[in-house]
């Protein structure tokens, strides 16, 4: 089997198509295809449905993908051990985050990675958690920081940061004079919430039911900057992270309210795949993070990478 031709495959993979899979690995699309038909001459099976609009694996194909991404690990990790462990110009590589990690968890450190190592172009991927799990099992990524709780046989996470989300009204809200109001009557405002396939939602979405109360949910959003503003204007209530609107709380635009038998707290931590190895650029980032948030001997004992 040629590992070049694994690559070819990988590419498609992850690219959705031939074409885009040249251009990603910088060939010409009938030298992708050629390969990728002598890799099937060689298993003796197909691993595409190819049609005119778009290429599926079959189910040969996503066997062989589990294979071939460990292969893919295998190989980097031999590169990476017999190579100097420096950051080289051209160590790019890109991670992913939920927005609100981007937005207040993230600068500090990044700025700091970006002036130590100036060679590395980064690229960041903003995207609700399910999709950046995605991009690490299709080794797109090399981690992403998301929310938990989270579970999946080939993810491995660690927790960095546990935010509150209290229910936050606008100044002029009829609940913002009150300190603490009933779970009924919260279900009575026009809500605004994250999407349902979001692992904060799912949390409220549980405790209401586990209550028995039916919200009304007005309007659903993935980003909670924007969920922020339109509570400040008035155009419903909402459970959001406390990160994200502590400078509104402190000027007033923003009253957090206590309700009875609801209290919510979300945590944001690291994600990786189960066996990945870690180049240079992006281990020294990963470092970086599990450092700064206390969490480098938990990282260091669960990835068995021996402190230095």
């Amino acid at each position: 089997m040629n590992l070049h031709h694994l690559r070819y495959f990988l590419a498609v993979v992850r690219t959705g198509g031939f074409t885009q899979a040249a251009c990603e690995l910088h060939l010409t699309q009938p030298t992708v295809s050629s390969g990728i038909a002598e890799l099937e001459r060689t298993l003796g099976v197909r691993l595409f449905n190819r049609d005119s609009r778009r290429v599926d694996m079959t189910s040969e194909g996503r066997t062989l993908m589990h294979y071939a991404l460990q292969i893919e690990d295998l190989v980097e990790e031999a590169e990476g051990k017999l190579q100097q462990q420096q950051v080289q110009p051209g160590d790019n590589f890109q991670f992913g985050a939920v927005d609100t990690a981007v937005i207040y968890l993230l600068p500090e450190i990044l700025k700091s990675y970006m002036r130590d190592y100036p060679q590395v172009e980064l690229s960041t991927q903003v995207a609700p958690s399910r999709y950046l799990v995605e991009d690490l099992l299709l080794n797109r990524s090399e981690f992403a920081l998301i929310s938990l709780p989270f579970a999946h046989p080939k993810i491995e996470t660690i927790a960095v940061f546990v935010d509150t989300m209290p229910l936050v009204v606008g100044a002029e809200h009829r609940f913002a004079q009150r300190q603490r109001i009933k779970v009924a009557t919260v279900a009575e405002e026009p809500l605004i919430l994250f999407h349902s396939d979001s692992i904060t939602r799912q949390l409220i979405d549980e405790r209401f039911a586990e209550l028995e109360v039916t919200p009304r949910v007005a309007m659903e959003m993935r980003s909670p900057e924007a969920m922020r503003k339109l509570v400040e204007a008035g155009a419903g209530i909402s459970f959001l992270p406390h990160l994200t609107v502590e400078e509104s709380l402190a000027s007033g635009s923003l009253k957090a309210v206590m309700v009875d038998s609801m209290r919510f707290s979300r945590a944001i931590g690291i994600a990786w795949r189960r066996g990945h190895y870690f180049g240079p650029a992006a281990l020294y980032l990963l470092e970086a993070i599990f450092a700064y948030y206390g969490k480098l001997a938990e990282w260091k004992l669960k990835a068995k990478i021996s402190i230095k």
